[in-house]
């Protein structure tokens, strides 16, 4: 079982694949199985690192987290323990903000990052989203709370088109890897932290995706975080919602491998495809 041994985290991760490190951070109450989607495509090009965050899923907490900035530090650690000089990243919603912190702190540790429905700053609407969530945390039943975060999270299309589908999130909570409290403690984390009011410079040649139907954090933000890292590139995803790797993998992983892949002399393929902004 792979587990290291950090300051503030027995951390659990996973391996798999060849080529360059790539850093897989997963969102609010997952674990690294939120890849399982997508992992056997990236890892035919690159080396993949898959940490379940502090707390969650296998990786036991020495020390709870107070900002996104301490469990940005365990993954540097992580990386330090896998004698990993730099790595590309790859952040989702949660994780997103946590690869910010990342590449804001350490920026001679990320190579490219790749931010996906996430934000820079918590702003009065993802205040308010993220109150709901921690009252439907503390009120609901577990697994309504799960299904209600997937509800939001996702485009009408991609529900109507799937209503019987069981999300990870729900799987996981049945076997009882993710509790309320650590979820809790995600959510305390998210409120105590903003990226934007630090010095915001980032540095590493940045992609940012975002979700034509995200709610749980509308592609509005996304859109904020490419103007404020120069030469960054913006990717809206038509009828899509706040997860590309579970509702349009075959839209989201090859932009990702592509631009992961390009040499800073090739050109970006993509300023003219329709759906897509270059920033």
């Amino acid at each position: 079982m792979p587990l290291i041994d950090l300051s503030d985290v027995r951390c659990y991760f996973e391996q798999t694949g060849n080529g360059d490190p790539l850093v897989l951070i997963p969102g609010l109450g997952r674990t690294c199985r939120m890849w399982d989607t997508v992992s056997t495509e990236l890892s035919e090009s690159f080396s993949l690192i898959m940490p379940d965050n502090r707390g969650m899923g296998r990786s036991v907490a020495k020390r709870s987290p107070r900002t996104l900035s301490d469990l940005a530090v365990d993954l540097i650690e992580l990386m330090d323990a896998l004698q990993l000089e730099r790595a590309h990243v790859i952040g989702i919603s949660l994780g997103g903000m946590i690869a910010q912190y990342l590449a804001v702190e350490h920026p001679s540790r990320v190579d490219k990052l790749v931010l996906v429905s996430t934000a820079h700053h918590f702003a009065p609407y993802l205040k308010a989203m993220g109150q709901l969530i921690g009252h439907a945390l503390r009120y609901f039943p577990r697994d309504v709370f799960d299904r209600t975060i997937e509800v939001l999270g996702s485009s009408p299309h991609f529900i109507d088109s799937n209503p019987n589908w069981i999300p990870d999130s729900v799987s996981t909570s049945k076997q009882g890897r993710v509790s309320r409290g650590t979820v809790a403690r995600q959510l305390m984390c998210l409120a105590a932290s903003d990226v934007a009011s630090m010095e915001y410079r980032i540095k590493s040649p940045t992609l940012i995706m975002v979700g034509e139907q995200d709610a749980l954090i509308p592609g509005c933000y996304g859109k904020e975080i490419a103007r404020d890292i120069r030469g960054s590139e913006l990717v809206v995803i038509p009828g899509c919602g706040h997860n590309p790797f579970i509702e349009t993998p075959e839209v989201a992983i090859p932009m990702i491998v592509e631009f992961l892949n390009r040499s800073a002399t090739q050109p970006n393929p993509r300023q003219e495809t329709a759906g897509v902004v270059g920033h």
